[in-house]
């Protein structure tokens, strides 16, 4: 009777083992599903960064061409050596402020800073040109980008 009692408490416990390594496998894709699920969400995040960025960026881009044509429009408006003018820039889907600085007689420093810069988001922009002032034949002035100078990204 010895012998019946310990073969079925063998067979007992090669039972009980299925159940652990069931659990531990279960556990084992529920992490698996839970770290895919994060890495998606943190690619969907960072996808929408990047977008946010580019959109910044040519809402900045706009925003210096929009004050390049109001300079060359109303030169009556000009700003002396070494002012500084700051502008809103309105119509475009990211917040712009654009900062003139006339540098010389005839050159001005064009700062647009596009996107949220309170917030710590990183989706702004800030980006700045040299523009050059010349008077036409008919007393126009005219405001043109040099080509030799692009835009260049501040930080």
């Amino acid at each position: 009777m010895t012998a019946a009692i310990s073969a079925k408490s063998t067979s007992f416990e090669r039972l009980g083992f299925a159940l652990p390594v069931a659990l531990l496998a279960l556990l084992l894709i529920a992490a698996l599903i839970a770290g895919a699920f994060s890495a998606v969400t943190e690619e969907t995040r960072m996808g929408a960064a990047a977008a946010d960025r580019q959109h910044a960026l040519l809402s900045a881009e706009s925003a210096i061409g929009i004050v390049i044509s109001a300079l060359s429009s109303s030169p009556s408006d000009s700003i002396s050596v070494g002012e500084t003018q700051s502008r809103q820039i309105g119509g475009l889907e990211v917040p712009i402020t654009v900062y003139s600085t006339r540098l010389d007689s005839s050159l001005y420093w064009l700062v647009a800073v596009a996107g949220d810069t309170s917030s710590h988001s990183g989706i702004a922009r800030r980006i700045g040109v040299v523009v050059r002032a010349t008077n036409g034949p008919t007393g126009s002035m005219s405001i043109d980008r040099i080509p030799e100078r692009g835009w260049s990204e501040l930080f």
